[in-house]
Parts: structure tokens; sequence; C-alpha cells
């Protein structure tokens, strides 16, 4: 089959006989691919571009031409002019989005209402923001990822008894944060 020139492919594709068609794909994609990288796309670009040429091979497949037996130069052909209809679309689009008005942030009203009686949460988190980065990344691995401590201390760099230590400190700090806050009527 590899020696058959691909115009002779194409008519056993054009009868029906679609398993041809993916000899035409693995004899051409990769040229169509790299030739794609090479007019500037990125990997992933070049990727999807090269679908879509081959797709339109297939949507065209009875107006394709051939040069001396050969798919390929009228796929790269394709491929630029696919390259060129996508930058475009992409360059219309951008277009569109820079006369769009800049979106307005708006607090999510939820974090109010969650947090607007809640000293103790907002202690907390003031507490925690003042930690150590590793010390912080400690607690949150073992309090909530529910890695052991020396599983933490080694991924951190830490010994076993320091890492310990570390958690024993900021514990306690944040111990102190949240009870020096009044409590609220009613709470334990």
């Amino acid at each position: 089959m590899r020696d058959d020139s691909d115009e002779e492919v194409w008519t056993l594709v054009l009868s029906g006989d679609s398993r041809h068609y993916g000899a035409i794909w693995d004899r051409h994609r990769d040229r169509v691919f790299w030739h794609l990288m090479a007019v500037g796309n990125t990997a992933s670009t070049a990727e999807d571009l090269t679908a879509t040429t081959f797709l339109e091979l297939w949507r065209r497949r009875r107006a394709v031409r051939f040069v001396d037996g050969s798919l390929l130069p009228w796929l790269i052909v394709t491929a630029r002019n696919v390259s060129r209809n996508a930058a475009r679309a992409t360059r219309r689009y951008e277009r569109f989005l820079s006369v769009l008005p800049a979106p307005t942030v708006v607090p999510d009203p939820a974090d109010r209402i969650a947090d607007r009686d809640d000293e103790h949460l907002i202690a907390l988190r003031a507490a925690m923001a003042a930690a150590r980065p590793t010390d912080a990344t400690l607690l949150a691995m073992t309090a909530l990822e529910g890695f052991t401590i020396h599983e933490a201390a080694s991924v951190l760099g830490l010994s076993e008894s320091a890492a310990k230590m570390r958690l024993s400190r900021l514990r306690a700090q944040l111990r102190t944060a949240v009870t020096t806050q009044p409590l609220p009527e009613g709470g334990p």
C-alpha cells in the first residue's frame, strides 16, 4: 500500500473504502503538522489545524488536486489557508473583546454574610496569613490533606521533630488568636 500513489489510494477512498483515508492521514499528517509549526503556530494549535486540514480534505474529497500523484501539495496549501483563516478569526475575536467594557468586580454577597459576624474566623484567617509559609503548608498537609507528619516533613525538607515543633507552635498561635476574641452571646 505504501508504494501506491496518493491518487490510486484516493480512488479507493472515493469508491467507499474508508480505511484508505487513514493511509493518507498516516502518510501526510506529520508533514502538514510540521508545516503549520513552521509558519508560527503553537503545537496545540498546529494539531487542531492539522485535523481541520484533513477535515477539509474529506469535505472537498471530490475536488482535490494531485501533483505528480501526491496529495501533499494540496494539503500544504489547504493547511496554509486554514492557518490564515484561524489567525483572522482570532484577530476578529480579540478586536471584539477589546471594545467590550471591562467587567465590573462585584463582591460575592455570600462572603459578606458568612464572615460579617464571625470574629473568630477573621482572627483565624489573619493568624494564618501571618504564619510562615512553610508552617501554613505543613498544617494544610497534615490537617486538611491527611498526610502524616513524617510525610509532610520530608516533602518540606524538615526533620520530623522540627515539623512537630512547628505545628505545635502554629496551633498555639492559632488558639491564642481565636480565644482572645470575645465569644458571641450564647456561644460555648
